[in-house]
């Protein structure tokens, strides 16, 4: 594998991103309650949630201290701190330029220190969900600030970053479980789930201007590929783990129909059948996703706005309603009834940094909001 360096501008180019929290797992997913038929948000409802979220967001930031740029809560602090500032960063607002652009450059000053010497992102959470998500912020922030020296120290970093991420799909594996990645670098399991985190951080690498192995891609498409089931005529998606999961999941459905989308030539029979599969599942708050409603829907979401057409106008509109609908007067998102102790501990910041780059995703101001292509 060869690492090139960075160009002067990599925002320039054209990726698709997906954001979620670290450590989060899901099992077999129980059936949706969709709520009653809500009228679709206005525009003006849309900018006005974000915008609250924005300066929910900028006024809670620590400022100053040891922990400046990071948001309370309990854990996963360097990647609630990267999904904050890639809210803002998705919403125009540069390094430096404002004082959303301060907490943005806030936010990275936190996350930079949190690499270790070989590279690794996963704090003392030890998880390859937060390496990918600190990863992805900075690769997003690269060429954003107008600053040639740092954006040099910047592109270094990202590289110990990716070449981290390149080693651990190498890590000796399980039969059944090569090409994907799990929990730690080391780990001898993979899920879809964090393989798609991983693989996502080398494709917005390798458009960014970074040279990846195509056989690195190829190696994780297969084990994505080996995770589609049709378990019956109304279960067909994919699985979570191919060892032990039982039946198709929502989220990581979407996972893998947007993996499909960018990084295969045409749209094949199980596209098609997995997009039927996850028409299913209607926006709900709280509802059927296990205690995850953030992680899962922005899953969902991410899919849909990838494949657009029908798929994302019939997805969108409900899920926006939702979101809008239960925003706090004071701009931030809470967490729904039976939401799981590992989104509480993140902090009402990962939820509002959630909240806001779901309402986000038409913007296509950053690379990782840019539709690669329509299929229906």
């Amino acid at each position: 594998m060869r690492i090139l360096a960075m160009p002067a501008n990599p925002i320039r180019t054209s990726t698709a991103i997906l954001i979620a929290l670290a450590c989060m797992t899901t099992g077999p997913e129980a059936a949706h309650t969709a709520e009653p038929e809500a009228a679709p948000p206005a525009p003006r409802e849309i900018r006005q949630a974000v915008e609250s979220g924005l300066d929910w967001l900028v006024e809670r930031q620590v400022k100053e201290g040891a922990e400046s740029g990071s948001w309370e809560g309990a854990r996963y602090k360097s990647a609630v701190a990267s999904l904050a500032g890639l809210a803002l960063l998705a919403n125009g607002h540069l390094p430096g330029n404002d004082a959303r652009g301060e907490a943005v450059k806030r936010a990275m000053g936190y996350v930079l220190p949190t690499m270790r010497s070989d590279g690794y992102l996963g704090g003392s959470d030890d998880s390859m969900y937060v390496h990918a998500i600190c990863t992805l912020f900075g690769l997003a922030y690269l060429g954003m600030a107008g600053d040639e020296a740092r954006d040099k120290d910047l592109a270094a970093w990202c590289r110990k970053s990716i070449e981290l991420t390149v080693s651990a799909q190498k890590a000796r594996k399980f039969p059944g479980e090569e090409g994907g990645w799990r929990y730690t670098p080391q780990d001898g399991t993979s899920d879809l789930s964090v393989t798609s985190w991983q693989l996502l951080v080398l494709h917005a690498a390798r458009q960014s201007g970074y040279e990846i192995d195509d056989a690195v891609f190829e190696r994780a498409m297969k084990y994505i590929n080996a995770a589609y089931s049709e378990t019956d005529a109304e279960r067909t998606g994919y699985l979570y783990r191919l060892k032990s999961s039982k039946e198709p999941e929502p989220g990581v459905t979407g996972v893998a129909v947007l993996m499909k989308c960018l990084l295969e030539p045409e749209p094949d029979e199980r596209v098609r059948k997995s997009v039927r599969y996850l028409r299913r599942f209607k926006p709900a708050w709280g509802g059927g996703y296990k205690g995850y409603f953030y992680f899962e829907n922005f899953y969902l979401a991410q899919g849909m706005f990838q494949l657009g057409g029908e798929a994302w106008q019939e997805f969108a509109p409900p899920l926006q309603r939702v979101l809008i609908d239960h925003q706090e007067s004071d701009g931030s998102w809470p967490f729904p009834p039976g939401a799981m102790l590992q989104s509480r501990e993140a902090g009402l910041a990962y939820a509002t940094a959630m909240g806001v780059l779901i309402l986000s995703l038409e913007r296509q101001y950053l690379p990782m909001y840019q539709r690669q292509r329509r299929l229906f």
